[in-house]
């Protein structure tokens, strides 16, 4: 991502759509909107409201501020995991990230 991008709704959005595997109408689906819609959300022509970029950041399993910008670390949500599978992702990831460093 370019430091244009790093503010961009609409650029932050399509990437997480893309890397979810949702097409702009699976999206819109479960959004209950029009894929139109989506489409005017990715191309900065429409915003969305607060309440609709919350259901988008759920929807996505990410965070508002990193959709909207003003956090540029990538939130990934696992709702419904236990205390030890949290735990246990964690030490996994601090592995990851020690031995790719």
């Amino acid at each position: 991502m370019t430091d244009e991008q790093v503010y961009d709704f609409g650029v932050r959005l399509r990437q997480i759509r893309e890397e979810r595997g949702l097409s702009r109408s699976a999206l819109a689906k479960k959004l209950g909107v029009s894929k139109e819609t989506i489409y005017r959300y990715e191309n900065n022509i429409q915003s969305p409201s607060l309440d609709r970029t919350k259901q988008l950041a759920v929807t996505l399993r990410t965070s508002v501020d990193y959709l909207i910008g003003l956090d540029n670390e990538y939130t990934v949500k696992f709702p419904g995991i236990s205390k030890e599978q949290r735990e246990a992702l964690n030490h996994f990831l601090q592995v990851f990230i020690k031995t790719n460093q």
